[in-house]
Formats: C-alpha cells, structure tokens, sequence
C-alpha cells in the first residue's frame, strides 16, 4: 500500500493546546480490530507491534499480518502522550495524515491512530484511541460491552480468542488450564420447562463463570450451552476453582428449582508446547469433556500427554 508523501506530518506537538489529563489516573489506550476492543494502561514507555517467535513480546500487541513487528511506541508522562513512528510498510495515520517515520505526535483525550490494514481489494484499519477522562474511558468500556452476547453478558468465542492472542504470554499464564463447560441434558431443562427457563440457567451459569475469574474476558459463551475460559494456576488450583464453580451452580440452580449439573474437560494450555495453538488446546479440552459425558456427568476430567 503506498502512502501519499504529500500528506505525511513531520512533527505534531498538539499538547500546549489542550489541557492536561483529568483525573489523575493513567490514560488508557483502545485497540479496535473489527468489533472487538482491546484495552491498555499507558505507562512509561511502550511498544506497539505485531508479536513474532524469537523477537520480544511488544508491549501493545496487534495481531495482524498487515502490522510491523516494531510499528512504533508510546512515551507517556504526567499529563502526556507521545506517539512516535518508526518505518513501516503500512505506517500510522491521525487526522487522515501519514505520521513520518522517527518523529512523534502528542496526543490528548479521545485523539485517535489509525494503521490501515487490507483483505484483498477492501481496506480497513486497525484504531487506536486514547482515554485519559472517565467519562470517555467509560464510553469505550460500553463499546466492549456491546459487543458481548445479549443474554449472558459474555463475550463470544471471537473475542475470547483475541483476548488470548493478546494475553498468551502474560506471566500470569505462565501456568494456567483452558477448561470446557457444558450444561448436562440442557435440552431437557428446554423441553421440561421452556426456553425462558433454559435461558435463566445459561444467565446463572454465566453470573458464576464470571464470579470464577479476574477479567470477564478470561471466559466466553462458545455457543449455545458451552463454555471456555482460561484459569492461571497449578493443576491443584484449576482443579479446586472448577470444582467450587460447579458446586456454586448446583447449588445456584436448585434454589430456582433449575437443577443441573455442569461437566468440565480442561488441560494444560502449554500442552501442545504453543500456548496460541487455541485449536489444539480446545480440541483436548474437548476430549477430557467427551470423557466425562461418555462416563458420568456432573465430573471433571483432565487431558494429559
């Protein structure tokens, strides 16, 4: 993609005229790939780029083709942001202009970037949004919300996998277990008490999926009455977290004269030595889940290599 040199801004310094972050927090940067929206504290000095093996984890990561290993970096201090650009093939623009490579662009509450990305003949960008007020960091948590599925609340199974992407090789999954969930028989609390009812029970069993984790976004509604996550820990860890979750939800159920029980099939996430291989992860947690409901329902099960 060839970029218009006439519209290439050397230097943008747009900070004495705006005023400083409100709040006293630090600002927090948006990522929007299609509908979905990553979000980041911004603090010091950090990169932005796309992850590849062997070269260090960027600490904006964005997962696409189009993005350079090394697109740029953020300098953020009291009261201010500075995005600087490096070379690219794609480059970044605000206010519709190409930043030049090796100089930088100071930007303030709800100021935007965009890397214009491409799917044959169709162009799209990746956006980039600074927050620094509440009311606007508040704005675009609404935004991620809006996204999620309207009856549970959760994110879907695309969010979910961005979400990975994004967070893979965070140390705190240094150790961690992808696990699936389903509702045991679902389609008879359907047939016995209707679907308003077979709604209540996903609704319930999301409320505690969402009580299990740190981050809604750890956990997503896969479809229909199956469910994912992802939970940090040693095996004896994600073992007595699931094992708490499914007693919550017997018991979470039966109070609203719904019972069921819920079979989980969970595995290592480094079992496949990729933890971003989420195809195979899933297909093993998969196999423990087929286990139990081949066995007896209402159980837990392990994958191992």
């Amino acid at each position: 993609m060839k970029k218009d040199k006439t519209e290439v801004i050397p230097i943008i310094d747009n900070s004495k005229n705006k005023p400083e972050s409100e709040g006293g927090q630090n600002p927090i940067l948006f990522v929007c790939q299609g509908y979905n929206v990553m979000e980041y504290r911004l603090s010091g000095h950090q990169r932005l780029g796309r992850p590849v093996a062997g070269s260090p984890y960027p600490d904006i990561p964005i997962f696409d083709s189009f993005v350079s290993k090394e697109h740029g970096y953020f300098d953020t201090g009291k009261g201010t942001v500075c995005y600087t650009a490096l070379e690219t093939t794609n480059g970044v623009m605000f206010n519709s202009k190409y930043i030049e490579a090796g100089t930088g662009v100071f930007l303030e509450d709800g100021d935007e970037l965009a890397i214009p990305t491409a799917d044959g003949d169709k162009v799209s960008y990746v956006t980039l949004i600074v927050a620094k007020t509440d009311e606007r960091i508040d704005m675009w948590r609404g935004f991620q919300r809006a996204s999620a599925d309207k009856l549970t609340g959760l994110h879907g199974r695309d969010a979910f996998l961005i979400w990975w992407e994004h967070n893979y090789m965070n140390k705190d999954y240094e150790k961690a277990s992808l696990f699936i969930m389903d509702v045991d028989d679902f389609k008879l609390v359907n047939d016995s008490h209707g679907h308003n009812e077979g709604d209540r029970v996903l609704q319930i069993v999301a409320d505690e999926l969402k009580g299990t984790v740190r981050y809604e976004r750890q956990v997503c509604r896969w479809g229909g009455d199956e469910f994912i996550g992802v939970l940090p820990g040693d095996d004896a860890q994600v073992k007595e977290r699931l094992s708490d979750l499914q007693k919550r939800i017997s018991e979470k159920t039966r109070a609203q004269k719904l019972p069921v029980t819920v079979s989980i099939g969970y595995t290592d996430v480094h079992i496949t030595g990729d933890a971003m291989d989420v195809t195979g992860i899933v297909k093993n947690a998969d196999t423990a889940l087929y286990r139990v409901k081949k066995s007896t329902k209402g159980k837990i099960a392990r994958i191992t290599l």
